[in-house]
């Protein structure tokens, strides 16, 4: 027998342990081929959205390929651990050290190039349907099959490349090993894990201070976000290798709980095991936490386009360039608009931007004759104002609600103050709240400050186009509002445009884009992630096997019943899947909390959290079911 065949027979025996490391390196590899296979495709830079999508696309195997090292380094690490006796037993026969080191070196790259060709062969398969499901997903025209040379070439560099550096790595951990150490493998006692004050006291801390972040608000600034993002993963990190030793500590000696049904059982194998169980518990919290709150956010986003679209009362948005009427591009819009037989009623405003000593929000303050031509079907409220009365209208998209006034009183010019006359609740100028006032007192605010806080607004209201439901992408106005917004903007890039056309069916449908590559691309990345996720847990509860299998033997001799083994396993198994998810639970929701001043809703976070978690459940639950199944068959087996 060649060390080639040795090594091969190594891996068959060992397939049990190694099949779920393959599936799940086979997964990654063959997702990372079919982005890649979907970004160097022929159509896709000249689509609508090719240029984001092909970003979006590349940051995604990005990801996938970090956290595919980091699941092999972690997987390979976890079988050499149980595969320790072995090789001290090799090294007794007078296997040297070097032989050693190749043995576990074509080990895996035997495994590693499997994984990669089984990926491929997947990813050609399956490629088709991904391009059908993108284009799908991402309303494209359709995408053609290719050959995917430079895809296949990339994935087959990358991966063997990955799979190589893991190999050398794991020869050098081994090397590093004695041969009594070796013999003695997975049975070698272990000692009751250790904790520090100190480093526990750390997280609570470094917990302290991400939660102090969120609630200073971490807005769009990058450097924020990572600070977070740093000390929440510090805190969690030393949460589970410090604080959950104490826990344990503390179940273990209040002999009240202890001491009842089967929990010494249970709670003596965790205290033992938490600090094996710490780096998995880490990996799978932040990237699960990362995961549900991005998802959240996403399905955040996509909630507040819909209330935007649904809130503005206006078609067509039209703002007049800087010392511009901008009567040539509102005659192109109108025009166009006629050709379409489309009815429609114009209003015309001049603002004037206001800050205000009640609140931080910005406003917009207009004149009472622009007020009073604006059409009854607003249904806004038919008032008549004296100098110094004001009527104020709330935006319902503001970040910000107006508290309670009875008096406005302008920040500038020299605090000039108006009585509230009454109040309604319209959104007329987007996020921002408005106000009222007699011409006369527009007329002096505006003299007091300078040109710029003043601008015109031309609002298109269409009485055909109900925004009660968002428009499908067929429909007219998202045609009209496509066409004109590209004019609009191609005119404005060669200089010849004299104004600005917003069209809120065009704004919608270009967000919504975005959204649909980021969940479709989102969707695939957690998908490798709940894969990993559940290969990690898989790894360690059948690494752990023959040990627990000893420890259910001894005790089903002095009387221990299969029944209260199912029990005693299956409540640790829960602990080892659900303690993560709970965190993670946490920790997004935590996120999304502070991540919603970045939105107009911030009471929608919580249920887009719960939402995104409770996928994530089905899916941990799917797993647990299956895994305690064929463990628990295991156990059973050694049972007297």
């Amino acid at each position: 027998m060649t060390f080639l065949q040795f090594a091969f027979n190594n891996v068959y025996r060992n397939s049990r342990a190694y099949v779920a490391y393959f599936l799940s390196s086979s997964f990654a590899v063959m997702i990372f081929f079919t982005y890649l296979v979907f970004i160097f495709h022929p159509d896709i830079v000249n689509s609508e959205m090719g240029a984001l999508t092909k970003a979006a696309m590349t940051a995604a195997s990005y990801i996938t390929f970090v956290f595919s090292f980091l699941f092999v380094l972690y997987s390979i690490g976890a079988f050499l651990k149980v595969r320790m006796k072995e090789f001290g037993i090799l090294t007794v026969l007078g296997a040297a050290g070097r032989q050693l080191n190749r043995l576990i070196f074509l080990e895996n790259m035997i495994i590693g190039t499997a994984a990669v060709v089984a990926g491929i062969v997947g990813g050609l398969v399956f490629s088709k349907l991904f391009l059908m499901l993108g284009t799908q997903a991402l309303e494209m025209k359709e995408l053609s099959m290719y050959f995917p040379g430079k895809a296949l070439g990339i994935t087959l560099l990358s991966f063997f490349a990955l799979f190589l550096a893991i190999s050398l790595m794991t020869s050098v951990m081994v090397r590093q090993s004695k041969a009594l150490e070796m013999l003695q493998g997975t049975s070698r006692p272990k000692k009751e894990p250790k904790a520090s004050v100190w480093l526990a006291l750390l997280s609570v801390a470094a917990y302290a201070g991400g939660f102090y972040m969120l609630r200073k608000g971490v807005g769009p600034d990058e450097a924020n976000l990572l600070v977070t993002l740093l000390l929440d993963m510090i805190g969690t990190y030393f949460f589970y290798t410090q604080i959950s030793v104490f826990v344990t500590r503390f179940l273990k000696r209040k002999r009240s709980f202890s001491w009842r049904g089967l929990n010494l059982l249970w709670v003596s194998e965790l205290t033992y095991k938490i600090k094996d169980y710490a780096r998995m518990f880490f990996m799978i919290t932040i990237v699960t936490a990362i995961t549900c709150t991005a998802a959240g956010a996403v399905l955040a986003l996509n909630k507040q386009m819909e209330t935007v679209y649904k809130e503005d009362p206006f078609a067509f948005s039209f703002y007049p360039l800087a010392d511009a009427t901008g009567e040539r591009e509102m005659a192109r819009l109108e025009q166009e608009l006629k050709q379409a037989g489309i009815h429609f009623e114009k209003v015309g405003f001049k603002q004037i931007h206001v800050e205000i000593n009640e609140s931080d929000s910005p406003m917009i303050l207009i004149r009472q004759s622009d007020y009073e031509r604006l059409p009854r079907s607003l249904s806004l409220p038919q008032v008549t104002l004296q100098p110094g009365e004001v009527l104020l209208i709330h935006s319902t998209l503001a970040k910000h609600k107006l508290p309670d006034l009875t008096a406005l009183t302008l920040k500038e010019p020299d605090g000039m103050a108006f009585t509230k006359k009454d109040e309604t609740t319209k959104t007329l100028f987007g996020s921002q709240h408005a106000a009222v006032v007699t011409d006369a007192d527009f007329r002096l605010v505006m003299q007091k400050l300078p040109p710029v806080k003043t601008e015109q607004y031309y609002g298109y209201l269409v009485p055909e186009w109900s925004n009660r439901t968002v428009p499908a992408k067929d429909s007219a106005e998202v045609r009209l509002g496509t066409k004109l917004d590209g004019m609009n903007k191609d005119r404005l890039r060669e200089g010849k445009a004299d104004g600005v056309v917003v069209s809120r069916a065009s704004n919608f449908v270009n967000l919504k884009q975005v959204t649909r590559i980021m969940i479709f691309v989102g969707l695939f990345i957690a998908a490798i992630f709940s894969v990993f996720t559940a290969s990690f847990l898989y790894f360690k509860l059948f690494n752990d096997l023959q040990q627990d299998q000893r420890h259910y033997h001894s005790l089903s001799k002095i009387g221990l019943s299969e029944k209260e083994m199912k029990r005693s396993a299956t409540i640790q198994i829960a602990l080892l899947f659900y303690i993560p998810l709970i965190f993670a639970a946490l920790q997004t929701l935590v996120g999304l909390w502070g991540l919603a001043s970045l939105f107009y809703f911030p009471t929608n976070m919580i249920m887009v959290g719960f939402t995104a978690i409770g996928a994530y459940l089905i899916l941990y639950t799917i797993y647990f079911v299956m895994v305690r199944s064929r463990f628990l068959s295991q156990l059973k087996r050694v049972m007297v």
